[in-house]
């Protein structure tokens, strides 16, 4: 199969499962169910990337701000490219904290000329659809609020738009998230393949196409070479008893590429093979225990950078895949949480939350964690303030010295890591709420506020339901 590992990964774009040859491993795992995932591997031509970027042209006059709202993979590709840009009129909303949104307004300054991009494949993601109406919510306050539709555009699936429409979202202006219109590409790999990637690109380029393009080309041309470096590295680690990756993507990058290379790792190769454990853990320096994935590559431009890599590390996770035979496109565990949560709707019960302090925190964490969880992931259920995430970070990390202590936001972590936290043995996971979250906040009506508050308390106790032998659900109190 070695040999022949790109010609399988290749031939497999746009084809059905029964056209494939009986020999190619991408019958088996590179299809959720009879839907073939594969979309992104063969790019498209620039023709059907400018059309695409035409047809949403219209909705960019006027606009000199834009706000980018989606999960997981919808938004995680975004962040490095705007951490990058130093032009900062583009923004990102994936937090259900009311915490969250009041930040964002008051970087805003204005929203008169503003363009709020909603994406999601499915037209339904939870999250997104809450974030989205809340914003809706915001335009209806202001002058002219009646007109609200020209500062909202949907990216999303074809077949979702009708949904979209049922849900509330008629007139306004939908585009597919693929250049080609199908629905073929998941979530964790849409950038640097779709729309989801190149409108804020395209933005940051002051909407020049011939930059765009030049961009574009030169991606193109390190493609065979990258595919190479990606095979040698699989077939080094094939045989590795464990997934423990460090992807290494350079100082300049900082943490902003970081939601982004978890979740491709860990939710594509996450509890898929009994006894294989998976941690991903970026530009680490523990080479002994984590095993570095580099592309190793100069480029010129930092832009062809990040997605010469994101292109790099999804090609890795395909070859590795298919040396382990991983289904690397699906994440069936997922939806245990989504069901709990369905389950504690329903119900209207919710388990009763313990408020402690950190150092009480600490002290739970030692009753229940045990010696061969080597790591400990906090998730925040919250808005955190500046310095928040690297206090719980250290103060965890003075007691437990021998774990390794990883800090994730709630939401953007059950969209990254809980497909892997479901078969993981050796982690701990804690799970934290905010024992009052706070709602009397002028620019949104407080049912709103509630009911997002509400929704993000179910989304950390679903988790905790359905992780309950290796996680703690508890009330911070800072």
């Amino acid at each position: 199969m070695d040999k022949n590992l790109e010609k399988y990964f290749l031939e497999v774009c746009g084809v059905g499962k029964d056209e494939l040859p009986q020999d190619n491993p991408y019958r088996q795992i590179g299809f959720d169910g009879e839907k073939n995932r594969l979309g992104w591997v063969k790019t498209a031509a620039f023709a059907q990337i400018k059309k695409a970027l035409e047809e949403v042209l219209p909705s960019l006059e006027g606009k000199d701000k834009f706000i980018f709202i989606g999960m997981g993979g919808s938004i995680n590709g975004i962040k490095p490219l705007l951490f990058l840009s130093d032009k900062k009129f583009c923004y990102t909303l994936d937090n259900l904290d009311p915490e969250a949104i009041k930040d964002l307004l008051s970087s805003l300054g204005g929203l008169d000329r503003t363009l709020v991009v909603a994406i999601s494949k499915s037209g339904t993601t939870k999250e997104t659809q809450l974030l989205a109406s809340a914003m809706r919510e915001v335009f209806l306050k202001l002058p002219g609020g009646e007109d609200w539709k020209k500062n909202f555009i949907w990216l999303s699936d074809p077949e979702a738009f009708g949904k979209l429409d049922e849900l509330g979202w008629q007139g306004v202006k939908k585009v597919a998230i693929q250049f080609n219109e199908k629905s073929d590409i998941g979530g964790r790999f849409s950038s640097p393949n779709t729309l989801i990637f190149f409108l804020p690109l395209f933005l940051i380029l002051q909407k020049s196409f011939r930059e765009l393009e030049g961009i574009y080309n030169s991606f193109l041309s390190s493609q065979e070479a990258i595919r190479s470096k990606a095979f040698r590295l699989a077939e080094e680690y094939k045989d590795k008893a464990r997934a423990y990756f460090s992807p290494m993507t350079g100082e300049k990058m900082g943490a902003s590429f970081s939601s982004w290379i978890v979740q491709l790792f860990q939710e594509s190769l996450g509890s898929k093979l009994e006894g294989l454990e998976v941690k991903t853990l970026p530009n680490t320096k523990d080479k002994d225990c984590f095993f570095p994935v580099e592309l190793g590559m100069d480029f010129d431009c930092p832009i062809v950078e990040i997605m010469s890599q994101m292109y790099f590390f999804q090609v890795f996770v395909a070859y590795y895949s298919a040396f382990k035979k991983i289904n690397f496109v699906n994440q069936e565990f997922v939806e245990k949480y989504k069901f709990q949560m369905r389950k504690l709707q329903e119900q209207e019960q919710h388990t009763n939350l313990e408020v402690l302090k950190l150092e009480d925190i600490v002290k739970s964490i030692r009753e229940k964690i045990k010696p061969s969880q080597k790591f400990i992931e906090v998730v925040l259920y919250f808005y955190p303030e500046a310095g928040v995430i690297e206090d719980i970070r250290k103060r965890i990390e003075n007691v437990f010295k021998d774990k390794k202590i990883l800090v994730f936001i709630g939401s953007d972590w059950n969209h990254q890591s809980y497909q892997a936290a479901f078969g993981s043995k050796d982690t701990f996971y804690l799970l934290l709420l905010l024992p009052e979250y706070k709602l009397d906040f002028s620019f949104l009506p407080p049912e709103i506020l509630k009911h997002n508050v509400e929704t993000l308390k179910v989304i950390g106790e679903a988790t905790y339901l359905t992780l309950r032998d290796k996680s703690l659900l508890l009330g911070y109190s800072n």
